[in-house]
C-alpha cells in the first residue's frame, strides 16, 4: 500500500484528531459483545499507530513495528490469530519480548476510498477462537467505523458551508411552483438580514410574501408571472413591512423548470436594499424638485460606448421612460433593466447580430418600464459607429421614439380581429355540433390570451327550482386540493354550478354592472379565495345581457396590468354573442319541447291516453320475425249496446277506463294501442304460446271483474283474438288476430281464441 496515499488520506478526513466520542461508544461495545479486556481503533499517521478510540488500553500511540496492528497494515486483510504463541508472525519478532502476556489478536481493515488507513484490533491475554459468523461481524462492524470517518468529514465541511451561509449578508430562498408558491428552504440569516422569523415563515405561519406592502405584492406577481411566461432570471425590488420600519430588499431569482418547460422551482438571493433605496428616493425628490421643461423633440438620441459600458442620451430620451436626466445611470444594466422581461431576449439578440456584422442595422420595437411603473412601447434605430482596429464595435449610436399610442393601436385592432375570429368560431362550434359548452371552452384559451389574464370562466345564468344558479360552460382548470379536484371533476362532467352569490362573480349578477378589482381585497364584495387557490390579484367580471336580462357573465382574473373600463367595451361583442348563443339554445331547447309535446299528441289517442292507431302502424314497422312475438286484437263485447242504451258519454267512460286497466297491466316491453272505435290491438314480446294465453285471460279476467259506470251495473266483458307472428308480415298476423277475435264473438264472447286452435 502507498505510504503517500495513505498519509493524504488521513490528512483530508482530518482522522489524527482527538478520539470520537461515537466511535468510543462503539469500541466499548465491540468488547463487551466480544468479551475481550482490550479492543482499539489503530490509524496509521506519521511511523505510529493513533489510538484514536480505544477500551481497556492506557497509551495512545505506539511505533507502528511495536503494534500487532502492523499485521493487518502489512497484510491488507483481515487477521486472526488465535494463540499468537503459535503463530511466528509473533513468536519470531520483537512482538513477543514487549508483549509477553498476549496470547490472541484479531485485527480487521479500516479502509477508506479503496485504501487501509489502520484497523479495528481486538486483543486478549488469553487464546481465543472466532467462529466465521463473529469474523464477518466483525468485518461489519469495522465498515461502519470507515463509513462514520469519511461522512463525518462530509458533515464538518456541510456545517461550515451552512455556517458561511448563516453568517453571510444575503438570504437565500427556494420556493416550489405548483399552482401558487411553496416556500421550501431559507437560510436562517433570515432574522439579520431581513428581519423574518426563522421558524415563523418555516412553518408556513405566514408566507414571505404576506410581509411585502401592497405595491411589492403586485411587483412580486409580476415577477412569478414572468417566471411563469419562461424567463429566467428576474431582478426586482421590494419593500418589506415590519412593525415599526420597513426594508427594501433586492430580490434576484432564477426559475428552474421541467423538460415540457412548465416552472418548477424558483431559487433566489434577497439583500438589505434599503440605504441605497432611500438614497435613490433622495436623489429622485431631489430630481422633481429642479426638474426643467422636458425637450420639444419627439425623438430620443443615445450613444453607447461597449469598451466603458456607458450610454448618453439626451433629455427627450429620458422623457419618455420618466427618468429625471440629472441622475441618469449611463450603464447598460440601467436601461437593461428596464426593457420588459419578455422582449429582453429578442432586444439583445438583435444587439449582438448587429454588433457582430450580421445586420446592417440595429432596429427593434419593444416595451420598456416607464418611472411611473406603466409600460411604453419604444421604437429604436441605431449602428454601429466606431470599431478598433481588429473590427470589433466599441461604440453604438442610434434614436429612440415613444411609439405607445401607434402600439396600442396596432394591438388593439389586432385584438379587435382576433376578438371577432373566435367570436366566429363559437359559433361555428356551436352550429356544428348544438353543444354550448364545447363551443366556450373552445374560445376560453384564446378569452385569456386577448384579455391578458391568467384565469377565466364563463357561466349562464339557469333556474332550477325557481333558484338561480350559475352554470358553467368554460372554466381555466385547476387543481389547487382536494376539495378543487372535485370541483375539476364536477366541471368535466358538465354539472358545475355557482350557487353562492355573496363574493365578487355574484355581485356582477346581483348589480347587473360590471365589476372591477385591481387590487387585492379592496372591493366591499371581496370574501377571498379557497384555501390553496392561487391569489386573485385583480378581477374583472362582465355581465352577459339579453334585452336588459343578465343571462350569465364572463369571468377574468389576474391581468398583469389594471382591468379598465375600456377592457370591458372591448368585450362587448364577445358578451353579445354569447347572449346571442345563450337565446338561440333556448330557443332550441323550447322548439324541441314543443316538437316533441305536438309527436306525442300526435300519437296518442286522447280518449283512453293510450298510443293510437298511427303510433300502433309505426311500430308494427320496427317489430321483427320471432318465435316469442304475438299478436292480440281486443274489442268491448256489445259497446254498441252500450252506446245506445246510455249514451255515448258512458261509453267514452268505459274506454276511459279499459284504457287504464291496459295501462296498468301491459307493461314494457310489450305494447299496447287504441286501433278503433271499441278495439285495442297488443304486441307481446318475449311469451310462449301458453304464456301468451295465460297472460290474456287474465286480463279478460281483470276486465269482467272491475266495475264500470254502467245504471244498470252489469259488467264489460271483452274479447280477444290471438295470432303468431312468424315472419316480417304485421298485415298476415293481424289478419289471424282478426279471425281468431271474430272465431271468439261467434263462441259467445268473453273469451280468448287463438288462430292456431282455428286453423
Amino acid at each position: 500500500m502507498p505510504h503517500q496515499k495513505r498519509q493524504e488520506l488521513i490528512n483530508k478526513y482530518s482522522l489524527a484528531r482527538s478520539e470520537d466520542s461515537t466511535i468510543k461508544q462503539l469500541v466499548s461495545s465491540i468488547a463487551q459483545l466480544f468479551d475481550v479486556p482490550v479492543t482499539m481503533t489503530a490509524i496509521a499517521h506519521k511511523g505510529h499507530f493513533v489510538f484514536q478510540s480505544r477500551f481497556g488500553l492506557e497509551v495512545e500511540q505506539s511505533p507502528i513495528e511495536d503494534a500487532l496492528c502492523g499485521l493487518v497494515l502489512k497484510e491488507e486483510q483481515q487477521v486472526i490469530i488465535p494463540d499468537l504463541l503459535m503463530d511466528k508472525r509473533y513468536t519470531q519478532t520483537k512482538l513477543l519480548d514487549k508483549h509477553p502476556d498476549l496470547r490472541f489478536y484479531a485485527g480487521t481493515p479500516l479502509v477508506i476510498e479503496g485504501t487501509v488507513i489502520g484497523s479495528l484490533c481486538l486483543v486478549d491475554t488469553r487464546p481465543r477462537h472466532f467462529t466465521p459468523e463473529q469474523c464477518s461481524s466483525l468485518t461489519q462492524l469495522s465498515s461502519v467505523i470507515s463509513d462514520h470517518l469519511a461522512l463525518k468529514k462530509e458533515h464538518y465541511q456541510l456545517q461550515n458551508e451552512h455556517s458561511l451561509l448563516d453568517q453571510s449578508p444575503a438570504v437565500m430562498i427556494c420556493w416550489r411552483y405548483d399552482n401558487g408558491l411553496n416556500l421550501q428552504t431559507v437560510t436562517r440569516n433570515v432574522k439579520e438580514v431581513l428581519g423574518l422569523d426563522y421558524e415563523y415563515i418555516t412553518t408556513h405561519q405566514q408566507s414571505f410574501e404576506s410581509f411585502l406592502s401592497q405595491p411589492s405584492q403586485e411587483e412580486f406577481h409580476f415577477m412569478i408571472q414572468n417566471h411563469l411566461s419562461g424567463v429566467e432570471t428576474t431582478e426586482t425590488k421590494l419593500e418589506l413591512n415590519q412593525a415599526s420600519n420597513s426594508i427594501w430588499v433586492r430580490l434576484l431569482s432564477k426559475a428552474f423548470f421541467d423538460q415540457t418547460g412548465r416552472l418548477q422551482t424558483i431559487h433566489a438571493i434577497a439583500t438589505d436594499h434599503t440605504e441605497q433605496q432611500h438614497f435613490e428616493k433622495r436623489l429622485n425628490d431631489t430630481n422633481r424638485q429642479m426638474r426643467l421643461l422636458l425637450e420639444a423633440s419627439e425623438l430620443g438620441t443615445w450613444d453607447y460606448r461597449l469598451d466603458t459600458d456607458h450610454t448618453q442620451v439626451n433629455k427627450r430620451w429620458c422623457d419618455i421612460i420618466g427618468v429625471d436626466y440629472e441622475f441618469y445611470d449611463g450603464s447598460s444594466r440601467f436601461w437593461r433593466q428596464r426593457i420588459h422581461p419578455a422582449d429582453l431576449s429578442s432586444v439583445s439578440n438583435k444587439i449582438e447580430a448587429h454588433l457582430k456584422g450580421e445586420t446592417n442595422i440595429y432596429s427593434a420595437i419593444y416595451r420598456m418600464r416607464h418611472e411611473n411603473n406603466s409600460w411604453v412601447w419604444i421604437e429604436t434605430y441605431g449602428r454601429v459607429v466606431e470599431r478598433d482596429e481588429m473590427g470589433k464595435a466599441i461604440r453604438l449610436a442610434g434614436t429612440h421614439r415613444d411609439i405607445t399610442e401607434r402600439k396600442l393601436a396596432e394591438i388593439h385592432q389586432m385584438k379587435q380581429s382576433q376578438l371577432l375570429g373566435f367570436i366566429n368560431k363559437a359559433r361555428a362550434a356551436y352550429l356544428e355540433n348544438h353543444d354550448l359548452s364545447s363551443a366556450c371552452q373552445a374560445i376560453l384559451p384564446e378569452l385569456i390570451d386577448i384579455a391578458d389574464s391568467q384565469f377565466a370562466f364563463i357561466g349562464q345564468i339557469v333556474f332550477e327550482e325557481n333558484k338561480r344558479r350559475l352554470f358553467i360552460h368554460a372554466i381555466s382548470e385547476l387543481s389547487w386540493n382536494s376539495a378543487s379536484e372535485a370541483l375539476v371533476e364536477l366541471y368535466k362532467g358538465r354539472k358545475l354550478y355557482f350557487d353562492s352569490f355573496d363574493n365578487l362573480f355574484g355581485e356582477t349578477i346581483k348589480s347587473e354592472q360590471t365589476v372591477i378589482s385591481n387590487q387585492l381585497g379592496s372591493h366591499p364584495a371581496s370574501v377571498g379565495t379557497p384555501k390553496g387557490h392561487p391569489p386573485i390579484y385583480r378581477f374583472m367580471g362582465l355581465p352577459i345581457q339579453l334585452q336588459g336580462e343578465v343571462t350569465g357573465m364572463i369571468g377574468l382574473a389576474n391581468k398583469f396590468n389594471n382591468y379598465t373600463n375600456e377592457d370591458a367595451e372591448f368585450l362587448q361583442p364577445l358578451r353579445d354573442a354569447l347572449a346571442g348563443l345563450f337565446h338561440a339554445v333556448e330557443l332550441e331547447k323550447a322548439r324541441l319541447k314543443a316538437e316533441d309535446q305536438l309527436l306525442k299528441m300526435a300519437m296518442t289517442d286522447t280518449l283512453s291516453g293510450l298510443s293510437n292507431r298511427r303510433a300502433f302502424r309505426e311500430y308494427l314497422g320496427a317489430v321483427t320475425s320471432s318465435d316469442k312475438t304475438y299478436f292480440a286484437i281486443i274489442d268491448i263485447d256489445h259497446f254498441k249496446r252500450i252506446n245506445d242504451q246510455f249514451g255515448h258519454e258512458v261509453g267514452d267512460e268505459v274506454i276511459r277506463q279499459i284504457g287504464a286497466i291496459l295501462k296498468e297491466k301491459i307493461m314494457p316491453p310489450h305494447f299496447i294501442a287504441r286501433i278503433g272505435g271499441e278495439e285495442f290491438a297488443i304486441v307481446l314480446h318475449d311469451l310462449e304460446s301458453i304464456q301468451a294465453a295465460s297472460f290474456l285471460n287474465d286480463l279478460i279476467e281483470s276486465i269482467r271483474l272491475s266495475e264500470f259506470p254502467l245504471p244498470d251495473n252489469s259488467s264489460v266483458t271483452v274479447s280477444v283474438g290471438l295470432a303468431k307472428f312468424y315472419e316480417d308480415n304485421s298485415s298476415t298476423a293481424l289478419s289471424n288476430a282478426d279471425k281468431a277475435l271474430y272465431e271468439a264473438k261467434e263462441l259467445g264472447r268473453d273469451r280468448l281464441v287463438s288462430f292456431a286452435d282455428i286453423s
